[in-house]
């Protein structure tokens, strides 16, 4: 491989490390917003069956305490309900594995620029763009529009965007390897 050709596929694979780079942040931040969302759902079934056990252990009369279940009870299924029809623990799954993928495709590209840069192959790059491409495909859920906005204004004239990015930012970047 020529120097120019070894010069094209850096840019290529540097550019593919900024946008595993960019997905990687995208993915710990809607971790961490789901991972909230969670937690402040889940917070009221917790107290509930905390004052249910109170109650149950109380000398409240049965009529009183029937009723009081049957609240609690309820709003505890509506959370519980919510939360699995919203598919919040999928979405934190999902947004971690997305996240731990990106960091090893990351160090993969990293060690391929830094301890073989002769010996990139058109095989090798490929192979990584497709790998990015398939975590890219995984991920049904998207990303939410202001954590777009967040990175786009922190890493939009610095880091090469994801496309999704790029093209809500109104960048398209375009690699012509003859251009290159």
């Amino acid at each position: 491989m020529s120097n120019e050709n070894i010069k094209i596929v850096s840019l290529k694979l540097k550019a593919y490390l900024d946008k595993c780079f960019i997905s990687a942040i995208l993915c710990d931040y809607h971790y961490q917003y789901y991972n909230k969302i969670s937690m402040i759902a889940l917070l009221p079934t917790v107290i509930g069956s905390a004052i249910l056990t109170c109650l149950n252990s109380a000398d409240i009369p049965n009529d009183v305490i029937k009723y009081i279940n049957i609240s609690i009870n309820g709003a505890n299924t509506l959370i519980i309900a919510l939360t699995t029809n919203y598919r919040l623990n999928d979405r934190l799954t999902s947004y971690k594995t997305f996240y731990n993928k990106y960091q090893k495709l990351s160090h993969k590209i990293e060690s391929t620029l830094n301890n073989v840069s002769n010996e990139i192959t058109d095989t090798k790059l490929e192979e990584i763009i497709n790998e990015y491409d398939n975590i890219q495909n995984d991920n049904n859920y998207g990303y939410l529009s202001s954590y777009k906005k967040i990175i786009i204004k922190k890493y939009g004239s610095t880091k090469s965007l994801p496309n999704s990015l790029a093209l809500d930012s109104e960048i398209v970047i375009i690699n012509d390897t003859n251009n290159v």
